[in-house]
């Protein structure tokens, strides 16, 4: 008994062998053990292209004969079609690390400044092959946005921005970023829009379908996270794109740690060399000794004229303006331990831009220069 898909007729000779003809093109490309061997041919993509325009005109008509050929050949065209899409130049291999190497050298020559690298990593992750990307800080159980960057739409990266500041994320169980975080490995999501994992406001705002997201880590702790995905491309990221990710996130932790060290050491380097000033104006003031008694009284010289007052020591301890806030005062002592402007929003738990405005406000009031010069004044004040 003759069995036919959709009731259709037995094949006609010439659609056996446009079968056969596109199973041996197949293996003209594609060892049937390892997809990815066979892939430098340049007719590779002409023959799959070719291969699904005949498997579709024959498909319909193939009688239960032929069906394991055709099954095979959909099976041998689905794996070469995949791999060939994946090396396609967005994946080429040798592409990725050029672009990888170009960014990391880029990293590497940027300003020693925390603030500058985490406004330049977004956009070196775009020069990698993705479209957006955030830089992400963790701290304290949260998740808050940093910086963020889309290819040519400067507007939309700070809408996303200002929403991942605003509402920080929880990092709650479940959350596809608190696996990242626990596990500290890269991860990808995909179906973003349809995912109650992730971090809702920024989801709705991007109109992500899929992203990967890579933890930075330092010293066994994840202190950020990078996510970046192919939105203007319109496909989803992969595996490839979070190794390439992770890559990334190892170069700008090694730029990261050596910025804040080199800040640590500007700003030790100017309280000390206030501090010498200090310790040179009190050497000087040794000078001016006074043996007096308060309230002694003293006698005119033989001329009548009265003798003029010793000048005062010229380290005479100065005292912190009064109208610094507790606020402020806790503030200005992280300053003078040599904190940075997020190191010191981590520890009062307020943002870096509630930082900054303290700190704007305390030279201000201190009629202080600079961070240097308002330490200083905070360790003659005998604080």
């Amino acid at each position: 008994m003759d069995h036919h898909f959709d009731g259709g007729e037995a094949p006609a000779m010439g659609d056996q062998e446009a079968i056969r003809d596109v199973l041996a093109g197949l293996r003209s490309v594609l060892d049937a053990d390892d997809p990815s061997t066979a892939l430098q041919s340049v007719q590779a993509r002409a023959v799959v292209e070719q291969a699904w325009g005949t498997l579709a005109a024959v498909l319909g008509e193939t009688d239960h004969d032929s069906a394991t050929e055709v099954l095979a050949a959909l099976r041998r065209l689905r794996g070469l079609d995949q791999a060939l899409l994946h090396a396609g130049p967005e994946f080429d291999a040798s592409a990725s690390s050029r672009r990888l190497g170009e960014a990391l050298a880029r990293l590497e020559a940027a300003p020693c400044s925390i603030p500058a690298l985490v406004e330049l990593a977004p956009r070196l992750v775009c020069e990698l092959g993705f479209d957006r990307a955030i830089v992400s800080h963790v701290a304290d159980g949260l998740w808050v946005s940093e910086s963020v960057f889309v290819m040519d739409d400067p507007q939309w990266a700070a809408d996303i921005n200002r929403i991942g500041q605003e509402q920080p994320q929880p990092l709650v169980a479940g959350l596809f970023e608190t696996e990242a975080v626990r596990r500290r490995e890269p991860i990808v999501v995909t179906d973003v829009q349809h995912q109650s994992r992730v971090h809702k406001r920024i989801a709705d705002a991007s109109m992500s379908r899929s992203y990967v997201a890579a933890p930075i880590v330092s010293r066994g702790r994840v202190v950020g996270l990078l996510h970046a995905d192919r939105y203007n491309q319109g496909r989803d990221t992969d595996e490839r794109d979070s190794e390439l990710l992770l890559s990334f996130s190892h170069g700008l932790r090694l730029a990261l740690s050596r910025a804040q060290v080199t800040e640590q050491l500007d700003a030790a380097g100017k309280t000390l060399a206030r501090l010498t000033a200090s310790l040179e104006d009190a050497a000087e003031g040794v000078r001016d000794v006074s043996l007096r008694l308060t309230g002694a009284s003293v006698s005119e010289p033989a001329s009548g004229h009265p003798q003029p007052r010793p000048a005062l020591a010229r380290n005479t301890p100065r005292t912190l303006p009064a109208e610094l806030t507790s606020r402020e005062l806790q503030v200005l002592e992280l300053v003078a331990e040599g904190r940075t402007n997020s190191a010191i929003a981590k520890e009062l738990v307020i943002s870096d831009g509630t930082v900054k405005q303290h700190v704007k406000h305390i030279l201000r009031k201190m009629q202080a220069g600079n961070r240097a010069e308002a330490i200083a004044l905070w360790f003659q004040a005998g604080r």
